[in-house]
């Protein structure tokens, strides 16, 4: 097989993964129909380039991610309110937006699902997936948040965060819904 070959069948596992568990969810879909689905002539195809199922989520979350993580990126040294209170509103926008704007476009909205499937599944452990994909943006942009909240102890902040980003899932997912239906309000409502 070519090079090019395994790379489109390994792009396509990982397009045929994502779409499949966003549309079915994780405990419906089997490796034979990630396969079968991605067009790929050996069975054993998600094995070869990824190992397992799981490292083939895995991956499949990760590159979009990273995608997500290098916009919060751009606007985090956008971010340059002194105020306290204006600056926390800042950074949370500079969190979330990213993932929200990707949910105007189909492939954002599938990941978007996809990302619900995924850290609602306790085989996969989604802090620990985030730090490895590279979020140091998102780790500064947490830094910044605490600092801008001194009167919340960390023992109940951090708890919060973490809850916040799993709420911030699910109303992109909602937003996806949303554009789909033609009733989105615009992304800075959202």
């Amino acid at each position: 097989m070519e090079v090019s070959s395994r790379q489109d069948t390994k792009t396509e596992l990982l397009r045929s993964a994502e779409r499949l568990i966003a549309e079915k969810g994780l405990g419906s879909v089997s490796v034979k129909m990630i396969t079968t689905d991605a067009g790929a002539r050996n069975p054993s195809a998600v094995h070869y380039h990824f190992g397992s199922i799981e490292s083939l989520i895995e991956e499949v979350f990760a590159k979009r991610y990273r995608e997500i993580e290098a916009e919060r990126a751009v606007r985090l040294q956008r971010v340059t309110e002194a105020d306290p209170q204006s600056r926390l509103v800042a950074l949370v926008e500079a969190a979330i937006g990213p993932f929200l704007e990707a949910c105007l476009e189909d492939n954002g909205r599938v990941y978007a699902r996809f990302c619900l499937q995924f850290v609602s599944d306790p085989r996969f452990d989604y802090p620990k997936l985030i730090m490895n994909a590279g979020a140091l943006t998102l780790v500064r942009l947490s830094e910044e948040i605490i600092a801008c909240l001194p009167h919340i102890p960390l023992a109940t902040l951090e708890p919060r965060m973490r809850q916040s980003f799993l709420i911030a899932m699910v109303q992109a997912v909602s937003f996806a819904r949303a554009v789909e239906a033609g009733v989105a309000p615009p992304i800075e409502a959202a």
